[in-house]
C-alpha cells in the first residue's frame, strides 16, 4: 500500500497520532490534502504556531470557532493543548514534530511527550488526527504504542519522469527522448521530488537538459545527508593492476539477473562494527541490526574485502560503480551519529531509504576490513558474495603496476632506470612512488627513500592476516581459496633493473 492509502486506512479507522517520515514534508501534506480536502485541515511549525493551510476554509473556520491563534501556539505544548479544541474530523500536521519529542532538557521532553499523549483518547472518539512530520521519526518511549509510523517514500521512476517532462514544457522545451529520459531518471533517483524539480531545473539549457550538470547536483544533494558521499572518481578495472578473480566476479555480476542499481562502499567496517555490545548508546547495536535487516529484506548482495593496506579493497568498490555506470556511494555509520540516541537512529533510517531510492531498490555493498577475525558472523553471512582477501602483489603484478604508473606519470628514462628493490609493494606504494618521482622530478631510487612498505612495517601483522585467511578467503587474484605458502622476505634494500618493457616506456 502507498503511503497515502495507509493514511486513508489510519483515517477511515480514527487513528489519533500518526507520524509520517518524509524527506519532503510540503510534498506530503499537498499528497494527503487531495484525499481530505473538504475536513478542516491545520498546521503547525515552531516559527509560525497553529494555522490552517492556504485556502482550506474549514480550517479557517475552525481555528477561529476554537479560538486558535498562531501568535498564542508558537511553543509546541501550548499548541498541542489548542488543539484539543478543534471540530470533528480535523487534521493537525505538525512540522519536524520530531525537534520537539528529544531534547537535553527532561522537563521540555516531559511536557511535549505528555501534550501528544493527552490528544490520543480524545481525537479517537471523533475522527480527528494528529499528524507527526519529519525526516526521522523515532518514537519516545512513552509514546510507542499510541504512535503509528508510515513512511512517505522518495519518489519512483513514474514520478520523476512526470518532474522532468512538466519542466521541459514549462520551458517550452522539446521533451527528452527514452534514452535521454532514462538517464535523466536515473541521474535524479534518490532525490525528493522537490529536490529533483531543483536540480533539474538548473541543469537545463537552450540545448536541452546538461546531464553532467545534473549528475554533479544531485551529488552535492546527497552528500547533505549525514553518512553519504559519492565517489567523483574515474577509476576502472583496467586501472587496477592484478585482482584478476575478483574482477572476473564482479564483471560476471554485472551480467546477472539482479540488476546493480548503487554500489555502497563501506570502509573499515570492522572498526565500526565488531564490537558493538561495548556502546552502552546501543547506537552502535542498532546500526547493526539496521544493515543486517535492509541487506536480509532488500536481498542487496555483496562482498567483504579483507587484507594489506594499500592492497586494492578500496579501489576496487570505487572502480566497480564506474564499470556498472553506477554512482558508487561511500557510507559512513559513524557520522549518522548524533547526541540524541532516537536522531542518530532517525539518521540511518534515511540514510538507507536514499540508498534504496538511489539504486531502484538495489544496491551492492562492498565493505573493507584490515581484520575480519573480529566481524560478526551474522555480518559476515549478509555479504553473500564472500570475503576475499588481498595479498602483497606478485612479481607479475608488481611488474605490470610499474608500466601502468610510469606510463600515466610520463617518467622518462633516466627516472626509471634503475628501479627501487620493490619486494613486497603495494600497488598503492608504486603509485605512489611514481607520483613522487614525476611531482619533484627526481628517479624512483630517490622517490624509494621515502616510502617504508608496509609489508616490512607491519611484517608480523601481515603474517598473522595471511595465516588467517588461508582456506577461509577467497583469493582476488586466483580463483578459489587463498592459500598462504611462508616465504621469507628480502631485507636488503638495492637496486634492480627495470623490466625492458618498463624502460622503453620511459623513453617514450
Amino acid at each position: 500500500m502507498t503511503m497515502i492509502d495507509l493514511f486513508e486506512v489510519a483515517r477511515l479507522t480514527s487513528t489519533p497520532i500518526l507520524a509520517i517520515r518524509t524527506a519532503d514534508q510540503a510534498a506530503t501534506i499537498t499528497e494527503i490534502r487531495q484525499r481530505v480536502a473538504e475536513f478542516p485541515l491545520a498546521q503547525w511549525d515552531a516559527a509560525r504556531g497553529v494555522t490552517a493551510l492556504v485556502g482550506n476554509k474549514a480550517g479557517e473556520d475552525a481555528l477561529r470557532q476554537a479560538s486558535i491563534a498562531p501568535d498564542e501556539t508558537i511553543g509546541f505544548v501550548e499548541a498541542m493543548l489548542a488543539a484539543q479544541r478543534l471540530p470533528n474530523g480535523a487534521i493537525l500536521f505538525a512540522h519536524n514534530a520530531h525537534r520537539q519529542l528529544q531534547s537535553q532538557e527532561p522537563i521540555a521532553i516531559a511536557a511535549a511527550v505528555q501534550a501528544v499523549a493527552n490528544l490520543r483518547d480524545q481525537y479517537k472518539l471523533n475522527f480527528r488526527m494528529l499528524v507527526l512530520l519529519g525526516p526521522a521519526f523515532q518514537s519516545p518511549p512513552e509514546l510507542e504504542q499510541d504512535v503509528i509510523v508510515i513512511d512517505h517514500p522518495l519518489p519512483g521512476p513514474a514520478d520523476l519522469e512526470t518532474i522532468v517532462t512538466e519542466l521541459h514544457q514549462a520551458a517550452k522545451l522539446a521533451v527528452p527522448d527514452a534514452t535521454v529520459m532514462a538517464k535523466a531518471v536515473d541521474a535524479v533517483s534518490g532525490l525528493s521530488a522537490f529536490a529533483a524539480e531543483q536540480v533539474t531545473a538548473m541543469s537545463l539549457t537552450e540545448q536541452g537538459l546538461d546531464l553532467s550538470a545534473l549528475w554533479e547536483r544531485k551529488r552535492v544533494a546527497i552528500e547533505q545527508t549525514r553518512g553519504l558521499s559519492v565517489w567523483r572518481g574515474g577509476d576502472r578495472f583496467a586501472d587496477l593492476v592484478g585482482l584478476d578473480a575478483i574482477k572476473t566476479h564482479l564483471s560476471r555480476r554485472l551480467r546477472a539477473r539482479t540488476p546493480v542499481g548503487v554500489v555502497v562502499w563501506i570502509d573499515e567496517i570492522d572498526k565500526t562494527l565488531a564490537n558493538v555490545e561495548a556502546d552502552t548508546s546501543g547506537v552502535r547495536m542498532d546500526q547493526l541490526r539496521t544493515l543486517l535487516t535492509e541487506m536480509e529484506n532488500q536481498e542487496w548482495r555483496g562482498l567483504i574485502a579483507v587484507g594489506v593496506a594499500g592492497g586494492g579493497k578500496s579501489a576496487i568498490a570505487k572502480a566497480f560503480g564506474n564499470e556498472a555506470g553506477v554512482p558508487t556511494v561511500a557510507l559512513d555509520l559513524a557520522a549518522t551519529e548524533s547526541k540524541y540516541v532516537g536522531e542518530s537512529e532517525g539518521n540511518l533510517r534515511q540514510l538507507m531509504a536514499i540508498v534504496k531510492a538511489i539504486g531502484r531498490g538495489h544496491a551492492y555493498l562492498i565493505a573493507t576490513s584490515n581484520n575480519a577475525s573480529v566481524m560478526r558472523p551474522e555480518l559476515q553471512r549478509r555479504f553473500t558474495d564472500g570475503l576475499w582477501f588481498f595479498d602483497l602483489m606478485t612479481g607479475a603484478e608488481r611488474q605490470a603496476a610499474w608500466r601502468y604508473y610510469v606510463t600515466k606519470y610520463t617518467l622518462t628514462k633516466d627516472q626509471v632506470s634503475p628501479c627501487p628493490d620493490d619486494d613486497g609493494w603495494t600497488g598503492a606504494e608504486i603509485r605512489n612512488a611514481c607520483r613522487y618521482a614525476w611531482d619533484v622530478g627526481c628517479t624512483l631510487v630517490e622517490a624509494a627513500q621515502f616510502i617504508v612498505p608496509m609489508a616490512r612495517s607491519r611484517a608480523d601483522d601481515i603474517d598473522r592476516l595471511r595465516r588467517y585467511a588461508h582456506g577461509r578467503f577467497l583469493d582476488a587474484t586466483r580463483p578459489g581459496p587463498y592459500q598462504y605458502t611462508e616465504a621469507p622476505m628480502a631485507r636488503q634494500v638495492r637496486a634492480i633493473a627495470l623490466p625492458k618493457a618498463v624502460v622503453e616506456m620511459g623513453e617514450s
